[in-house]
Order: C-alpha cells, then structure tokens, then sequence
C-alpha cells in the first residue's frame, strides 16, 4: 500500500514531529512505501500566484506542482498531519491545497458542478490543539473542523475521508500523556493500514 503523508508543521522538533516519526515508523515496518512532503522543510511556496492560478485553469503546472501531484495520484491514502492554527491549517497547509488540488488534477467544473477526480483515494487526519480534547469536543469545533475539512476539500475533490485522530492539550501535557498519544499513534497507524 501507498501512503502520502502531508506534514505542515514548521519544525519537525514539534509533538506533530514526533507524531510523524511514529507514523511513519510504524507504517514502513509494515513494508508499506510512505512518501513525505515535509512542507516548511522543503521550502514550499503557499502563495497561488496569479500567473500559477491562469496557467492551472489551462492545464499546465509548474514543475513542483506536477512533482506534488504524482505523490498524490500514487498514493492509496494521503495523511494530514498538522496543528490547528486559528481554525485551520497552518497557511502553508492551505497554500498547499490551493496549489497542489489544482482545477484539472483534483476537480474540474460542468458549469458550476464540480466533477471530482481523485475518487480513488482515501484520507486520514492527524491533528493536534492546544484546546484540551474535551473542551474542543464539547465546544462543537471538533465537528465543525472535521466536517469542513471533509466537506469543503475531500468530498469536492472526490477524497473520502477515513480515520481521525485528535490530541489535545499538546501544549501543556505531561511526558506521560504524550506517550498514550504516541501510543494512539501506533493502534491508528494499524487501523489506517488495514
């Protein structure tokens, strides 16, 4: 099987960092094939320039695009691994989107339906809040985050989406916590490769 992890944090000496060295660690003792776009440490540009944006309505990409897009079309899952910033991704994470799930790769339009094109593929998230797990649960922003995410690019583009992890309260947890995290990590990455 092959994976897409999609890393967005800025620094891999991050808990996400750690989230990703177990994850991957997992997956290829497996003997699964996992690529990696490790966005700030590959000096990924966010920014949809309007040139980039014309030339994508016509079919044509710049080279990293083209690069970023036969990671996503050999892949079987693609995994976000990110922090939630102010709601969201991090603005690279959303550049990447805007970017790489290009009108032609991931979604043309018949009119103004769109026509989703990566229907083969499935996703999983892995995300983490300085909000305790509870309080995010409770608030209704755990659903509200998921459910956008789902809805606004994966079932656009045709992506389905399966298996969630969430950890929060990153910030200030314990040694401890963070191994039942990394833990969690571990019984995900079986149920992400079943």
């Amino acid at each position: 099987m092959n994976y897409f992890i999609i890393f967005m944090h800025p620094s891999e000496d991050s808990f996400n960092g750690a989230i990703l060295r177990e994850l991957t660690t997992q997956l290829e003792h497996k003997d699964h094939n996992v690529t990696i776009s490790k966005l700030s440490m590959d000096w990924f540009n966010p920014q949809l320039s309007k040139k980039e944006y014309e030339a994508s309505l016509q079919g044509s990409y710049s080279p990293i695009i083209v690069q970023e897009h036969e990671k996503v079309r050999q892949a079987d899952r693609l995994i976000f691994i990110f922090p939630l910033w102010w709601g969201g991704f991090p603005a690279i994470g959303k550049g990447y989107i805007d970017r790489v799930f290009s009108y032609g790769f991931a979604y043309e339009l018949e009119g103004e339906k769109p026509i989703p094109l990566l229907k083969d593929k499935k996703a999983s998230l892995i995300f983490t809040t300085g909000t305790p797990a509870s309080e995010f649960n409770n608030s209704g922003l755990y659903n509200h985050t998921v459910e956008l995410i789902d809805k606004s690019i994966f079932q656009f583009c045709g992506i389905t989406l399966d298996g969630v992890l969430h950890f929060g309260d990153v910030i200030q947890a314990s040694k401890e916590t963070r191994e039942k995290m990394l833990q969690s990590t571990r019984e995900f990455s079986k149920n992400v490769s079943a």
